[in-house]
């Protein structure tokens, strides 16, 4: 996103996911994006938006680890990874849901030596709970028809995202 702007400006359309506050939810979110105090991961976490929430955005700005946008999701200001954000269809935005890119195994274990549980078709969504040494390293622990394991974070993406993580 370096040098690039973002204009996805819109309102506030009807709410479909909740917004966590602190550690505890009554309702699990399917693939969060953390909302932060500040334009980049080093940033205190203040609230999670579940995938296929619509968020208003107030403006996004290139940094030195890419592009972050300010979004107001009821009454949670604060600041989401651009690369978690798609277009609506509408004026609006949303927490963009995470697919896979390719055929992945469910995994056990966070792994190759771990066994396969079942093997996940090409642009499948799947519910990511959380991804060890980042984004783009390492293993996410997803959710995929009931079961739960690890797939390779290389083969997840999000699902019209305007800036690929």
């Amino acid at each position: 996103m370096k040098g690039k702007s973002l204009t996805l400006l819109g309102g506030l359309l009807a709410i479909s996911m909740p917004v966590t506050m602190g550690a505890a939810s009554a309702t699990p979110l399917v693939s969060p994006a953390k909302v932060r105090t500040g334009p980049g991961a080093e940033w205190p976490v203040i609230a999670e938006i579940g995938a296929g929430a619509d968020v208003r955005v107030l403006g996004c700005h290139s940094g030195w680890e890419g592009g972050w946008c300010q979004v107001r999701y009821h009454k949670v200001k604060g600041y989401v990874d651009a690369g978690q954000l798609a277009p609506s269809g509408t004026s609006n935005v949303i927490v963009a849901p995470v697919v896979t890119t390719d055929h992945a195994n469910l995994r056990q274990g966070p792994g190759t030596n771990w066994p396969s549980l079942a093997v996940i078709p090409a642009s499948t969504p799947v519910d990511v709970a959380h991804c060890t040494q980042g984004w783009l390293f390492g293993w996410c622990k997803v959710t995929y028809e009931g079961q739960t394991g690890y797939v390779n974070s290389v083969l997840l993406q999000r699902q019209g995202a305007v800036y690929a993580q």
